[in-house]
C-alpha cells in the first residue's frame, strides 16, 4: 500500500506472509465472467444506456446530506464508549497496542468495527462473487459493452514487503511473492515502448463502486472514517477485509473489473495521448518496493518472483524506470524530499523499536504514475464537462517565514512562492547538514499548511497542488484506502454513457468537507496511536536528554520532534521559539494511556 508523496505520516504496512493461493483455480474467462461479454479493445458505449438510471441519480442527490449524517451516527454510535470496559494492558502487564490504538480511534470518532449493516451487505457481495472455493463471478458492471478485454496485458503491482534476500529461502521456493507483505492490490501497470521511441504506460485501479453502489450501507459507512487508519499493531480498513484483500484487490493471475489510466510519455517528459476507461485486468504477479528498487540499481539479483516471469517482465520494469526517469525530467515546479521513512517495530505485541527505510527506484515509479493518473483523470472528467473532487495544497501563506529560515541556513528563496526553489534549497541542505535533513524536511511541511479536498465546479478554476506542482489533481488510484476515490469510477461510468455527473458541485464541496473534517480526526488518531506505542518505548528514558526541532507554535502551546525515536510532544518553554528551530529537550513526562509525550527546552542547538 503506498502512502501519497511527501506524506509526513509514519506508515506501518501489515506485515507477514502472502496471502495463501486458492486451492481451485477459475476454468478460463467464461467461467470468471459468468456468461457476461467481455468486449474487444475497440468497443464503443451503447447509446442505449444513456439515460438509464437518471431519475433515481436525481433522487439520491437530494437525500445525499442526510444519509452522510445518519452514516455517521451509524458508523460512530455503535462502538464509542467500548473502550470503557476494555483493558489497556495484557494479564502480564505489558501495554495492549491494539487497545491503546483503539481507544485513539474512539477518542476522535472515529468507527473500530463496521455496523450489522455493513457486514449483512458485504456478507451478500461475498456469496454472489464467491459461490464456491476458486470460483469468482465477475459484477455486473463489468458486463457492460463499454469495458475492455485487458487480460492480454502483462500488468504488476509494486508494493510493501521485505527485500527477498531477507528472507528464508525455503519460504521463497514455496511460494515466490511470499515477501509481499501486501495484500490490499489497489494498482498495477505496465509499460511498452511504441515505434517513436516514447513509452505507453497503463495503470489499473481496483473499482470498488463495482460492487459498494452508491447510497448503499457500506458507501454510507466508507463516509464516517474516510479512509483506512494505520497504527503501530493494528490497521483499521475501511472496507472489510474481504473486499480488500479478496474481492476488490487486484490479485495475481485473478481477473478483476478495473479503471484504467493511459499516456504516453515522451524522452522531454511531456504526456500525452490521455485516455480513461475500464478494462478487465489480469495481473502477472506482484513485487514489492524493496526488492525492485535493489535490482535496478545492481545492489541484489532479481527476485524469485521477477524471475518466474522470464525476461519480458524485466524488460517492462526497465521501460517503467525509463518512462519515471522521463516524467521526472518534465517536472518544472514541484518538491521533490528524499526523506528517510520510518515505522513503529512490534513484536508479540510490544513496540521494540523504529525501522528506517530510504525510498528507492520502484518507489518513484509507482508515485511518479500514480500522480500523473490522477491529473488524467482530472483532466479528462472536466473535459467532459464534469465537476471533479481535487486535492489541492494552497501557496503557503507562512512563505516568509520560510524565507527566513532558509536564508538562517544560507540559502535565499525566490520571493514569489516556488517549490522547485524549496527543492533546491532541501538537496542543497541535505549536501551541508545530512543528519538533520529529515528534520527540516518536517519543518517545510509545516510551514507550508496542509492539502485539502476541495468540489469544483466544472467551469471554475482548479486551487492546483504546489507541492506537486500541477494543477489537475483528483485523486483516483487507492479506491480500497481512501473513501473519496470511489468518486472516480462513478463519474467514469457517467461520462461513458453520457449521463449527467453523479454528484453535483455541491454535493462535493459537501463531501470534500467531510473528507477535510475527518481527514484531521485521522491525522490525530494515527499520531495518538504512535504516541502511545512510542510511549510505551519510553517509559523508562524519563530525564535523558534529545536533540529536537520545533515543529508547531499555537500561541502558549508549542510541539517539537525528536529523532530517534521519531516522534513528536509538547514542549514546555519560556523562550521565544519557531517552527524549524533547533533545541535541546528534556523527556520530561510520559503516558502512553493518554498518550502524553512532554519534553522541557534544555537548550538551544
Amino acid at each position: 500500500m503506498q502512502l501519497d508523496p511527501l506524506s509526513t505520516r509514519i506508515h506501518t504496512p501489515r506485515m507477514g506472509k502472502a496471502q495463501p493461493k486458492n486451492e481451485t483455480a477459475p476454468s478460463g474467462p467464461q467461467d470468471t465472467v459468468a456468461g457476461g461479454s467481455v468486449q474487444s479493445k475497440g468497443a464503443e458505449p451503447l447509446q442505449e444506456f444513456k439515460s438509464k438510471a437518471l431519475q433515481a441519480r436525481r433522487e439520491s442527490q437530494l437525500r445525499y446530506q442526510d444519509d452522510k449524517a445518519q452514516a455517521h451516527v451509524a458508523g460512530v454510535g455503535s462502538f464509542l464508549g467500548t473502550i470503557g470496559t476494555m483493558s489497556l494492558k495484557y494479564p502480564d502487564g505489558r501495554w495492549d497496542l491494539k487497545a491503546l490504538a483503539t481507544k485513539a480511534l474512539e477518542q476522535h470518532d472515529l468507527a473500530t468495527d463496521y455496523p450489522e449493516d455493513v457486514k449483512a451487505q458485504v456478507a451478500d457481495i461475498v456469496a454472489r462473487t464467491r459461490p464456491t472455493p476458486g470460483v469468482y463471478v465477475m459484477p455486473e458492471d463489468a458486463k457492460q459493452p463499454w469495458v475492455k478485454d485487458y487480460r492480454d496485458k502483462p500488468m504488476m503491482s509494486i508494493d510493501n514487503g521485505t527485500l527477498w534476500t531477507e528472507m528464508d529461502p525455503a519460504e521463497l521456493a514455496k511460494d515466490p511473492e511470499a515477501n509481499v507483505s501486501s495484500r490490499d492490490i489497489d494498482q498495477l501497470q505496465t509499460a511498452r515502448q511504441l515505434e517513436n521511441g516514447d513509452i505507453r504506460i497503463s495503470v489499473a485501479v481496483s473499482d470498488v463502486d463495482a460492487f459498494v453502489k452508491k447510497d448503499s450501507p457500506l458507501d454510507k459507512f466508507m463516509d464516517v472514517n474516510t479512509s483506512s487508519v494505520y497504527t503501530p499493531d493494528k490497521v483499521f480498513n475501511l472496507i472489510p477485509p474481504e473486499l480488500a484483500e479478496d474481492i476488490v484487490s487486484l490479485n495475481p493471475r485473478e481477473e478483476r473489473l478495473a479503471t484504467v489510466i493511459e499516456y504516453t510519455v515522451s524522452p522531454d517528459g511531456s504526456v500525452k495521448d490521455e485516455d480513461v476507461f475500464q478494462a478487465i485486468v489480469k495481473s502477472r504477479t506482484k513485487l514489492d518496493y524493496d526488492s525492485v528498487s535493489a535490482w535496478m540499481e545492481g545492489k541484489a539479483d532479481a527476485s524469485p518472483a521477477m524471475k518466474a516471469q522470464g525476461e519480458g517482465l524485466l524488460q517492462d520494469l526497465n521501460l517503467q524506470k525509463q518512462a519515471s526517469e522521463w516524467i521526472e525530467k518534465g517536472k518544472t515546479n514541484d518538491l521533490e524530499v528524499d526523506r528517510t521513512e520510518s515505522r513503529i517495530v512490534t513484536e508479540d505485541g510490544n513496540a521494540v523499536g523504529v525501522a528506517y527505510s530510504k525510498k528507492g527506484p520502484a518507489n518513484g515509479i509507482v508515485e511518479n504514475f500514480m500522480v500523473t493518473s490522477n491529473s488524467v483523470v482530472s483532466r479528462f472528467l472536466r473535459s467532459e464537462g464534469y465537476p471533479t473532487l481535487e486535492r489541492t495544497l494552497k501557496v503557503p501563506e507562512k512563505w516568509d517565514r520560510i524565507q527566513q529560515l532558509t536564508k538562517n541556513n544560507g540559502f535565499e528563496l525566490p520571493d514569489k512562492p516556488d517549490a522547485g526553489a524549496l527543492t533546491e534549497y532541501l538537496a542543497y541542505y541535505k549536501k551541508k547538514n545530512p543528519e538533520g535533513y529529515d528534520e527540516m524536511a518536517v519543518s517545510i511541511f509545516k510551514l507550508s499548511g496542509r492539502g485539502m479536498y476541495e468540489g469544483v465546479g466544472p467551469n471554475e478554476e482548479l486551487t492546483g497542488q504546489f507541492f506537486l506542482g500541477v494543477k489537475n489533481y483528483m485523486q483516483s488510484t487507492a479506491s480500497i484506502r481512501r473513501g473519496g476515490d470511489r468518486i472516480t469510477p462513478r463519474m467514469l461510468k457517467a461520462a461513458i454513457t453520457g449521463q449527467p455527473s453523479p454528484y453535483s458541485p455541491g454535493e462535493l464541496r459537501s463531501f470534500a468537507d467531510n473528507l477535510n473534517d475527518k481527514g484531521q480526526n485521522l491525522n490525530k488518531a494515527e499520531r495518538m496511536a504512535t504516541k502511545m506505542a512510542v510511549a510505551t518505548m519510553l517509559e523508562d528514558r524519563v530525564g535523558e536528554q534529545f536533540d529536537a526541532v520545533v515543529t508547531g507554535v499555537n500561541g502558549k502551546k508549542k510541539w517539537c520532534r525528536i529523532g530517534d525515536p521519531p516522534v513528536e510532544g509538547s514542549l514546555f518553554t519560556k523562550e521565544n521559539v519557531d517552527v524549524g528551530d533547533k533545541i535541546e529537550v528534556k523527556l520530561s513526562k510520559v503516558n502512553p494511556e493518554k498518550g502524553f509525550i512532554d519534553f522541557q527546552q534544555s537548550g538551544r542547538r
